[in-house]
């Protein structure tokens, strides 16, 4: 306990010294600007680790009075193992990042906002910065957006809470990784259909640091009430192309609805419902500089059914075979949705169709129905 106490008031002394050190080191070295606040010590807020709570952090793109921010966080927890501190090592081993916003913005000469705040000065750092082995790592309510200056278009991910438990050998880097999340796409200002959509994904993953490839090993995602499984990788060093196949089966619609607008979604979550579902998508290609990567997706029911229990009305044995692709060029233009083998019968008929929609930017559109019911069920 006595070591302790010592331990405890040696840290309480040389905090600022600590946590100020290093950002002037990496003022020093790098074109980006780092401004803190106060600085606190939380012995035990989160045991074993000795925490250093840091203050209004900001991480700006460049060290002029109207640079961008990159970073605006209320609060930084830093945690350092009890003997390394008392080595004088001040190694970081857990992290914890909440309230605040992080922007990603990649400019239209191919460079990023991070690149150039990391980038280098001529002065060099005044001393060895602090190591950094991280073990664990917690985000809560982080609202992360990446915005792309030549497409205008701003992936906004509102983090709840992740967390992450790492383990490195070598040049790889293992880590388990637990998140909730809200994901929305603005195009030029205005909400796309991606609104609103959260997800829980829970995978492990591996990045090698000398070819920058991450690998995700076959995870878990649910987006709204739709389970999904995904693996592949992201090569991050090479425009960050994706190699992502993403599937799922389910006995209901909750696979379906999860991709409805928003709005829409608790209205059919009214209808009681039930099928043979199935969900296969393929993600691949580089990812950034205005490209798309190559999307193909195959999904469709079968043997389904569902019922609107208020009117006591029923449609069964509902089927189709769906397939959407964004084709060669992967635009618009060579954008593709197919629903075929369209089925389902009714109280006093049936209803059988097709639908292909080509060329998205000018769609040209070939629907073929067949039906034979009252109209009378639908109202």
């Amino acid at each position: 306990i006595f070591l302790f106490s010592i331990l405890i008031l040696i840290v309480y002394i040389n905090q600022d010294k600590i946590i100020q050190a290093e950002i002037d080191a990496l003022n020093k070295g790098h074109k980006g600007k780092i401004t803190i606040g106060d600085t606190h010590l939380e012995p035990f807020k989160n045991f074993p680790y000795i925490s250093i709570r840091i203050d209004d952090t900001k991480i700006l793109e460049s060290k002029s009075n109207d640079a961008d921010e990159i970073l605006n966080v209320a609060d930084i927890d830093l945690g350092f193992g009890f003997w390394d501190i008392l080595t004088g090592t001040y190694d970081i081993q857990e992290l914890l990042v909440e309230e605040g916003e992080f922007n990603i913005i990649i400019h239209k000469d191919g460079t990023t906002n991070i690149q150039n705040a990391l980038a280098t000065t001529d002065e060099g750092e005044s001393e060895e910065p602090m190591d950094v082995h991280l073990k664990n790592i917690e985000l809560r309510n982080l609202d992360i957006h990446k915005f792309d200056e030549t497409t205008n278009i701003d992936v906004e991910t509102f983090i709840y809470s992740a967390q992450g438990g790492f383990k490195t050998q070598g040049e790889v880097i293992n880590a388990h990784v637990d998140t909730d999340f809200e994901l929305n796409v603005i195009d030029n200002g205005d909400t796309t259909y991606i609104n609103k959509k959260h997800f829980e994904l829970h995978t492990d993953i591996e990045f090698n640091e000398n070819t920058e490839l991450l690998t995700l090993q076959p995870s878990s995602i649910r987006m709204e009430h739709g389970d999904f499984d995904i693996e592949g990788s992201i090569d991050i060093k090479n425009d960050m192309t994706l190699d992502l196949e993403i599937k799922g089966t389910k006995p209901n619609f909750d696979m379906l609805i999860a991709f409805a607008p928003s709005d829409l979604i608790p209205v059919l979550e009214r209808y009681r419902n039930a099928g043979n579902i199935y969900f296969n998508a393929k993600i691949d290609g580089p990812s950034i500089h205005g490209i798309m990567p190559f999307i193909d997706i195959d999904f469709g029911e079968r043997e389904a059914f569902l019922e609107n229990t208020g009117e006591k009305k029923r449609i069964e044995d509902m089927g189709f075979e769906g397939h959407f692709t964004n084709g060669t060029e992967r635009n618009l233009k060579t954008m593709e949705f197919a629903l075929k083998g369209m089925t389902a019968k009714l109280e006093n008929g049936k209803f059988l169709g097709s639908i292909l929609i080509k060329n998205f930017e000018e769609p040209e559109v070939d629907m073929r129905l067949n039906a034979d019911f009252n109209l009378e069920f639908l109202t």
